[in-house]
């Protein structure tokens, strides 16, 4: 639903581009003088307003956008706040508003329309005044300001900007106004600047959904977002009967799209049949005045469409999704033909590869996440399947279909082996070749929703030739035994009536795919019930049964892969695209020897470029042979591939194949390393095998000594911490809200001596000291820099401590995000309980057990380069600090010295090699046992000279880290690391007998390292590998 009114959109539109105004910002040296809300334009003696002008160089418009569709009839006034943002009459607002405007010898170059979900931008051409209708624009009927043809043929394809999500940030309009700008100076064409007309249409079907299905979530549901009780039963009637039950919004949306593939399929079949009836914009022509009738008639069209080609039940008999209904409203009509007219524009024979590009937002992410339903792009579908298929007569399975684009390349794929040539070459598939693949393709998908998408996709690759084999059901895969007998959801045509139709799934050549990239603890919960009976023996074998309490939560794609090995025949393949977050798991290595047990490993390729939508889901493709000979699989030659896709480097799949088949041709080109199946460690994370870091570090372990010689690793340094981590419990305080202090609480409850000067975030540590200073600037900016330490018995403590308890054990409560009035009483978090039951080691559960000194620090979870700290001023610290407790007394020179080695670059490819990545923006994580194991200098062992010249480096780190202003940010830390580490980093390798080289590899290979993490937190980049086939399209007059 839309949360907020249009209102909104306009006020945060004009509070963010009135910030540019006010800071006089210049774009392409085009200064923003003014920004007009509600913008006045006098026409005929009386005053229309534009929501907003943005006036640059003598206040003149640069931009008109206009954020509602406005209903003006002699004296009376409406706005509409739901609109779709290129619909006709949306747009003979604004263009009528820059009409008036070029009459009046005053051109507006460029305008707008935004609603809460997309933007569409527009250049107005020069001669907009004469392609209006002015008597449209004189009665204020903007839906005939503009005609058909001309929206179609001229404005869209000639002068449409962009059309896409909006996002309500400086960012966003920063990056909008400066391509306006510039094509406005001339430093842009046009084309350079403008959106493709494939990707431009994608928004197009995305906003007819957005736009239509809150109508439907208000037929369906109530405003507190619950079904209505008519609803609800038939809800619960579809969730007992497909172990799923869709919240209300979601279930509009499906509903809303699977009437979007209807009439799209419609409109194609429309071409191909004769005895089909033209569907036209049914409320415009006068067939319909309601939406009732609207969609009824809608109905005897699809009903229409599978008496005459006699197939295509699985289009369109959908179950509850035919069930849609919508409050009334005219917006609505106007709408469903604003469709139909859209459709008519395009040659929609290429619709099919389009719909999947859609169905990636229309499902929120969250849901999408959880249910492992991401649109695959297409060429990584390609590249999977043609490494896959090698035989014309390959049986291929998906086991998590989706929208069906896997199942859509290898059609094509058979096709193309068939019949021998490329299918871009291939104008028509006959119908025994046809109905052959389809019979050769399976799918299985949990949701009904997605199922019917791969039906679609597939339906549209032959309309022409009806054919109702669709090997499609809608089952979870894990309920799905090899060799079981599975019924169709749909029935087709026999001599003894209509039957659904049975199948088996075994004995494939190729199984293919993208699983699910949930956790198991988002895993459903019939779902983690069937995972151990399908993978019960390899599960306990390989050390991979779930224990979240242990921090053992392999994702869904690991078993997913086990039980997918069960339907391959030996000798068939698997391809896949999955997480690459197990390359630097502990389960990762277990998960690696089932491999190893199982397939000859053809390729593992790491892609830098984040494809899918959601941030941190990095992948990496598997190209797997199921074989059961162990020497042919020791002797497999394993290709480890990383494809750096940044800065606008593209790929091709044909290339990435080969470089597959032919990994010595590529070495100069792409990282790769080619190693013998039997030679991979067992023991050793598997993304080591993708960068040889081992060559580093194994030299760096034969130099040095752990770091459990000299220090004990924790999170934080209370007494607390230090107990949880030795006895696997979690090292948090319990209640940041009770423990953490500013200097107002301190001085509030007279706290006194038991507030201890602290760090509570790791912004605050931003050098590579800590000083009194820095603890005085945080205490100043009102910061929480106390943590409440108290390791005395209640009935020793003052009155005003003892209130501040009291307090802990009633009004204070833990905030849980998303939550309303927060979360538990703090003296109930988890860990205030368990020190509560430990009254032989703590007073009770506000004792944190006192504080250990920890000379040197570091920041758990670093975005960029891992950060060690000397704590000159003695600090308490929260759990994301790794703090290093001395086991033996070092010197201050010792310790300055140590810690120019902690932040050099053979530390920081250490823990890129054994760390974690975690988070939303790609932090490599440092645990304790890897903290304790980091090979470090011995510093006792070091001759005086070498301790003062390291000591003297790490002051002069210091110092520059001061001066450029942290070295928490990334172009600063690529500054030091270019600067005083490149020193460190040699005098290290000198130090220890290594070559330079050698320095200069650990640095290579953390920044790659690096890079690759923090790749997954850039924009999606699902276009970064290019396949045979781009979703074009074209309009039918072109």
């Amino acid at each position: 639903m839309y949360a907020r009114r249009e209102l909104d959109v306009q006020q945060r539109i004009y509070d963010i581009l009135r910030k540019f105004a006010e800071r006089g910002v210049k774009f392409n040296g085009v200064a923003v003088t003014r920004v007009v809300m509600n913008y006045e334009i006098e026409y005929g003696g009386r005053k229309r307003y534009a929501d907003i002008a943005v006036l640059v160089d003598g206040d003149k418009p640069l931009l008109v956008i206009e954020t509602k569709k406005k209903y003006e009839r002699e004296g009376s006034y409406r706005a509409e706040r739901r609109f779709h943002v290129t619909s006709e009459e949306i747009l003979g607002q604004v263009f009528s508003y820059v009409a008036i405007l070029k009459a009046k010898g005053i051109y507006v170059p460029f305008v707008a329309t935004a609603n809460e979900k997309q933007i569409a931008v527009f250049q107005v051409p020069e001669d907009i005044d004469r392609n209006v209708n002015w008597e449209a624009v004189d009665k204020r009927k903007y839906s005939e300001v503009l005609g058909i043809n001309y929206i179609y043929h001229v404005l869209r394809p000639n002068y449409m900007l962009d059309h896409k999500p909006i996002r309500f940030s400086e960012d966003f309009f920063t990056d909008l106004l400066d391509k306006l700008t510039g094509i406005y100076v001339k430093k842009y064409k046009l084309e350079d600047v403008k959106r493709e007309l494939s990707w431009i249409l994608v928004e197009e079907l995305r906003g007819f959904v957005e736009t239509l299905y809150p109508f439907v979530l208000d037929y369906i549901a109530t405003p507190d977002g619950k079904y209505k009780d008519e609803w609800e039963q038939r809800i619960d009637s579809y969730a007992k009967e497909k172990g799923y039950k869709p919240i209300p919004e979601h279930l509009a949306r499906e509903m809303t799209y699977v009437l979007l593939n209807k009439v799209i399929f419609y409109k194609v079949l429309e071409r191909y049949y004769k005895d089909l009836p033209r569907l036209e914009s049914l409320y415009s022509k006068s067939y319909v005045n309601t939406v009732n009738q609207y969609l009824g008639k809608l109905k005897e069209f699809f009903n229409k469409a599978v008496e005459v080609t006699k197939d295509f039940e699985p289009i369109f008999e959908t179950g509850i999704y035919d069930d849609i209904e919508c409050v009334e409203s005219e917006e609505v009509l106007k709408l469903l033909d604003w469709l139909i007219t859209l459709i008519d524009q395009y040659r929609i024979e290429r619709f099919g590869d389009v719909v999947g590009y859609v169905y990636e937002e229309l499902i929120p992410a969250e849901e999408r996440h959880q249910l492992g339903q991401f649109y695959t792009p297409k060429p990584i579908a390609e590249l999977i399947v043609k490494w896959c298929i090698r035989s014309p007569d390959d049986r291929v399975l998906d086991p998590g279909c989706g929208s069906g684009t896997f199942l859509v390349e290898a059609y094509k794929r058979l096709a193309e082996l068939k019949l021998g040539r490329k299918f871009s070459e291939v104008k028509y598939v006959p119908r025994d070749v046809h109905k052959q693949m389809l019979s050769q393709l399976y799918g299985i998908d949990i949701n009904e929703f997605p199922a019917h998408l791969t039906a679609m996709n597939l339906a549209m690759r032959n309309p022409r030739e009806p054919c109702s084999i669709t090997n499609v059901i809608v089952e979870d895969f894990f309920a799905v035994t090899p060799a079981q007998k599975k019924l169709t959801p749909y029935k087709v045509k026999t001599a003894e009536g209509e039957k659904p139709v049975e199948i088996v799934f075994k004995d494939f050549d190729a199984v293919v795919g993208n699983p699910p990239y949930t956790r198991w603890t988002e895993i459903p919960r019939r779902t983690r019930e069937l995972i151990p009976e399908r993978c019960r023996d390899a599960m306990s074998k390989y050390n991979l049964i779930a224990d979240p309490s242990r921090g053992l939560e392999p994702g869904i794609y690991v078993y997913w892969i086990m039980h997918s090995t069960n339907f391959l025949k030996n000798g068939g393949r698997l391809g896949m695209i999955i997480s690459d977050s197990w390359l630097q798991t502990d389960y990762g290595v277990s998960f690696g020897n089932f491999l190893l047990d199982h397939f000859k490993i053809k390729a593992v390729i790491d892609i830098s470029a984040r494809v899918f939508p959601v941030p941190l889901i990095g992948t990496c493709v598997l190209l797997l042979e199921k074989s059961s000979d162990q020497k042919e699989r020791e002797d497999n030659k394993t290709v480890f591939m990383y494809l750096d896709l940044g800065e606008n480097r593209e790929l091709t799949v044909d290339e990435v194949l080969d470089a597959v088949e032919n990994p010595e041709k590529y070495k100069n080109k792409y990282y790769i390393r080619v190693i013998r199946q039997g030679d991979i460690s067992r023991d050793k994370k598997w993304i080591n095998l993708l960068f040889d870091a081992s060559a580093v570090l194994d030299e760096l372990r034969k130099r040095t000594i752990r770091m459990g010689e000299l220090f004990e690793a924790s999170r934080g340094n209370t007494i607390w911490s230090i107990w949880a981590i030795k006895h696997g419990k979690r090292p948090d305080l319990g209640a940041s809200e009770f423990f953490y202090l500013d200097d107002d609480k301190v001085k509030q409850y007279s706290l006194g001596k038991y507030a201890y000067p602290a760090i509570t975030n790791a912004r605050q540590a931003k050098w590579f000291t800590f000083t009194i200073d820095d603890w005085q600037e945080l205490r100043s900016r009102g910061e929480p820099c106390y943590i409440f330490v108290c390791h005395e018995p209640r009935v020793m403590l003052p009155q005003r401590v003892l209130e501040y308890i009291k307090w802990g054990e009633t009004d204070c409560r833990t905030m849980i995000r998303g939550s309303r009035g927060g979360g538990k009483v703090c003296s109930q978090a988890q860990a205030c309980k368990e020190r509560e039951k430990r009254k032989d080691l703590f007073y009770g559960w506000y004792d944190v057990g006192g504080v250990v000194k920890a000379p040197i620090m570091a920041i758990r979870q670093s975005r960029y380069k891992t950060r060690f700290i000397l704590a000159e001023h003695p600090v308490v610290t929260y759990d994301a600090i790794i703090t290093f407790i001395p086991k033996i007394e070092l010197s201050k020179l010792q310790l300055k010295a140590l810690l120019a080695y902690l932040n050099s670059s053979f530390t920081q490819l250490y823990i890129e090699s054994v760390g974690r990545t975690t988070g939303a923006v790609g932090p490599i994580a440092l645990e304790v046992r890897h903290a304790e194991d980091m090979p470090v200098l011995d510093v006792r062992r070091l001759s005086e000279n070498d301790l003062k010249l390291l000591a003297s480096l790490f002051d002069d780190l210091e110092a520059e880290a001061r001066r450029l202003g942290g070295a928490d940010k990334r172009e600063n830390i690529e500054k030091l690391w270019d600067t005083v580490i490149k020193r460190i980093d040699e005098e290290i390798a000198r130090i220890l007998g290594l070559p330079r080289e050698m320095a200069d590899a650990a640095k290579a290979l953390s920044k790659i390292m690096m890079e690759r993490r923090l790749a997954r937190a850039e924009e999606a980049k699902p276009e970064a590998i290019k396949g045979d086939e781009a979703p074009g399209l074209s309009y039918l007059g072109k």
